[in-house]
């Protein structure tokens, strides 16, 4: 239960950092990260530690694409890796998933909401038949609430919540 808590404290962090900011600011990814191996190191043990350095490793591997393609920002990289430090490789992975489910539901609330439906098909056109990124109006939301929303989603469907 204490890891649960935690790496919703690490995601609740995030959101309130990047609604602040639009940033997850690398001081706030370095306290996420001591915290997260003070906590495996005071709840497992060193014999702990590997998982949760695979968990990180997942957490920056699943977002290093994304963020190369210029879907999510590199804070979201780094908020997913000190998240998959507490909470293991395969909820990281779960997460990512469904976060992603969950950031595209918010980005086509934010299109719609902001009257820019007709960009968005002019994109998707743009993007599918011409195959050109270059000049398109990106719709930006911030998706560390996604992340949030996709890690609840994670607990909902393994009967934690």
């Amino acid at each position: 239960m204490i890891t649960i808590v935690a790496a919703t404290g690490i995601l609740i962090a995030g959101v309130v950092d990047d609604l602040r900011s639009r940033k997850f600011h690398n001081w706030l990814f370095l306290t996420c990260v001591a915290i997260g191996v003070a906590l495996t190191l005071a709840v497992g043990g060193v014999s702990s530690f590997p998982m949760a350095l695979l968990g990180l490793t997942a957490g920056f591997a699943v977002y290093l694409p994304l963020v190369l393609l210029n879907i999510v920002g590199a804070g979201d990289l780094k908020l997913m890796a000190a998240f998959g430090l507490v909470a293991g490789w395969d909820a990281t992975l779960s997460t990512a998933i469904l976060s992603l489910i969950w950031g595209g539901l918010f980005g086509l609330v934010a299109v719609v909401l902001r009257g820019h439906l007709k960009m968005l098909v002019s994109n998707m056109i743009s993007i599918v038949i011409v195959r050109q990124r270059e000049g398109l109006e990106l719709q930006k939301i911030p998706f560390t609430i996604a992340i949030l929303m996709g890690w609840l989603s994670h607990l909902v469907l393994r009967g934690v919540l």
